[in-house]
């Protein structure tokens, strides 16, 4: 290992813990409607008025509405997401006093969720909230550990939601809070939501002269914020409780030990026009999400029929959860399932190794994951759940889905062909293939392969690899198949593709060199069909004997990779200003480094391979999120993991004669 590739580690050792923390349960006793925690023996709302009690100890003590008045993006945080109750109430106020044009995050975090049953009891106490609550409800997410990135009001709002031990998500949040609600259960009863080391993480994210209200009183608490550096004051209480209290962070800002090359770049101006070029899964999303954001995009997409396949299979990739891969791909497959423009599920089948199916089973455990996402089978439930006879057990995905690619753009299309790119002091202009150019303030290269042509100095580390999907016809046995079924390579039941009611098997993987071979990736390879074949036959031999002599149609197209199977997202690097100041990593010297470099308003979101139709979703709220400098949606470990600049990083590390390999 290169000397240089310590300081990584050494700057993110013991950061993060191994897998996700267990959830707790969160048991209720009702007491005249208001929902009373059976293990803390505290109420989650006042009794006499909880809508009262949020606008007077939380909204009142951060200075709302005048606090946010003046304010396109506003971001609170807050400790108990508890019933909800405190979000609808801010939501409430909010939109009936910000700007339209406005944006308002709110990060949540809460070791103990709600069931959505619970919640629905509990939001029927304030029916002046209804709709928002309605919304709220629609939206809630799977009750697993970690990151949730929630889209309220037609995606003027955003609800991150971190299901966990508040310390510990506390730590693994990238934010800057204009203002906190702390609102865990009193602290002589749930005294770990008011430790010192919460204080400190709450200083860490906090913006300069960030409010902060809380309904405790306790001496304790009031000296840990005061040590964290709020100056706090006493207020009167409401309901009968004499004193609460409210401050505001006078404190120096925190260094958060980010590494200086992937520090995060200044943030778009709020309306900011938009250049989104690709309209596949990765650009469609990236536009909505942007436009939620409260940008104007732009989508330039050259049009072509064949660019997206007919039908994909959205299914979970199961991988450590020690790993920032694995947690990506699995909150991945969580945020993609909670699309609502997505069809019902109806689950695919995965029949890995019989060594592997242990593995899986212990990664889904150690993610959270129940079995509405999740089940092994053994061979019998396997042949009962596909149709078919299955020579071995496995995961049974119900989330998982083979459906159309759906339509998630919210912006305006181009059908024009981008040719060229050009930094200007306005942005960035495009020279489209008529000959036109237009200029727009900031660029998201969402073109595949196609994106690191395109980029002035490159996207050091993407590749490009061709798929073939292939079509085949039913036959006596495969009419059988209920579902998809995933074996290395993928096969579906019949579906609508190619104008007929065909089978689909896939697919194929194989580097493409986009210099030397140019568009020779078009056109069928019967030898990618008889790999395919190869690999069913070890699954399915019948079906794979009958497919050898058909007719060979399908589908191929070009995906974008990366070593390290995760997608680009965010800023795009000036390479050559990286080369500049990080010329010496290799060395392993440790010190003050320069922070990144970047392109001026350009970022990307690509190299999602095979798996676009999961990860863009996610990918896309990253992106947002760091164009907006609003609260990441991921773990800080997995937001460094998918950093556009991390390959150029990595080829810095090694000794200057080893650059050339790899």
């Amino acid at each position: 290992m290169c000397p240089g590739a310590d300081i990584e580690k050494a700057m993110t050792k013991d950061r993060f813990s191994s897998g996700a923390a267990p959830l707790g349960s969160a048991r209720l006793d009702w007491r005249d409607g208001v929902p009373c925690s059976a293990d803390f023996g505290d109420v989650y709302f006042s009794a006499r008025d909880g809508l009262g009690e949020t606008r007077h100890v939380f909204l009142d003590g951060i200075g709302g509405p005048d606090v946010w008045a003046a304010r396109p993006r506003f971001t609170v945080g807050e400790l108990g997401f508890g019933t909800g109750l405190n979000v609808l109430g801010l939501w409430d106020a909010w939109r009936r006093t910000a700007a339209p044009d406005a944006r308002l995050h709110v990060v949540s975090v809460e070791g103990f969720p709600l069931e959505p049953g619970d919640l629905a009891q509990a939001h029927a106490t304030f029916p002046e909230l209804g709709p928002l609550a309605a919304d709220l409800r629609a939206s809630y997410p799977r009750r697993v550990p970690g990151f949730h990135r929630l889209r309220l009001d037609g995606g003027r709002v955003a609800l991150t939601l971190l299901f966990g031990p508040v310390a510990e998500m506390l730590e693994k949040l990238t934010a800057r809070v204009d203002a906190w609600f702390l609102d865990g259960f009193a602290p002589r009863r749930n005294p770990d939501m008011w430790t010192d080391t919460v204080f400190r993480q709450i200083a860490r994210l906090s913006a300069p002269a960030a409010r902060v209200a809380t309904f405790s009183a306790a001496g304790h608490v009031r000296r840990g914020l005061a040590a964290a550096g709020f100056a706090m004051e006493k207020r009167p209480g409401f309901a009968g409780k004499l004193e609460c209290l409210a401050g505001r962070f006078d404190g120096a800002p925190v260094a958060d030990g980010s590494l200086p090359w992937y520090a995060p770049p200044a943030p778009l101006k709020p309306g900011a026009t938009v250049a989104v070029i690709g309209g596949g899964i990765a650009g469609r999303a990236a536009a909505r999400t942007l436009a939620q954001e409260g940008f104007r995009p732009t989508v330039f997409d050259a049009g072509e029929p064949s660019a997206q396949p007919e039908r994909v299979l959205v299914s979970p990739r199961l991988a450590g959860p020690d790993d920032a891969y694995g947690r990506f791909m699995a909150q991945a497959f969580v945020q993609a399932d909670a699309q609502r423009e997505l069809p019902p599920a109806a689950g695919a089948l995965h029949l890995p190794s019989e060594a592997e199916t242990p593995r899986l089973v212990d990664f889904a455990a150690r993610l959270g994951w129940d079995g509405s996402l999740a089940q092994p089978v053994d061979a019998a439930a396997a042949s009962d759940i596909a149709g078919v006879r299955t020579p071995r057990g496995g995961m049974w995905y119900p989330a998982a889905r083979f459906v159309a690619p759906p339509a998630t753009m919210a912006a305006e299309l181009r059908a024009a062909r981008v040719d060229s790119l050009a930094a200007v002091d306005q942005g960035w202009r495009l020279g489209l293939g008529d000959g036109t150019s237009e200029i727009f303030e900031a660029l998201v290269l969402a073109a595949g392969p196609w994106s690191a042509r395109l980029m002035p100095g490159g996207l050091p580390g993407l590749r490009a690899n061709r798929g073939q999907l292939c079509y085949l016809p039913a036959t006596a046995g495969s009419r059988q198949l209920r579902l998809p079924v995933s074996f290395g390579g993928h096969v579906t039941p019949l579906t609508g593709v190619g104008g007929d009611a065909l089978h689909v098997l896939g697919s194929s993987y194989r580097r493409w060199n986009l210099d030397a071979s140019g568009d020779g990736w078009r056109g069928l390879d019967p030898g990618d069909l008889g790999s395919a074949l190869d690999g069913l036959a070890a699954v399915f031999p019948d079906m794979a004997a009958a497919w050898r002599s058909a007719p060979l149609r399908g589908w191929a197209g070009l995906r974008a990779t990366t070593a390290d199977h995760l997608p680009f997202v965010g800023p795009v690097a000036d390479v050559a200003a990286y080369e500049d100041a990080y010329a010496g990593l290799h060395h392993g010297r440790r010190g003050d480094w320069p922070t990144a470099s970047y392109r001026h308003n350009a970022y990307v979101l690509t190299g999602l391979g095979s798996r676009g139709y999961q990860t863009a979703f996610l990918g896309a709220e990253m992106l947002a999120s760091a164009m907006a400098g609003a609260p990441g949606p991921v773990d800080r470990e997995v937001a460094t993991a998918l950093h556009p600049a991390r390959m150029l990083i990595r080829h810095l590390r090694r000794p200057p004669a080893q650059r050339g390999s790899g």
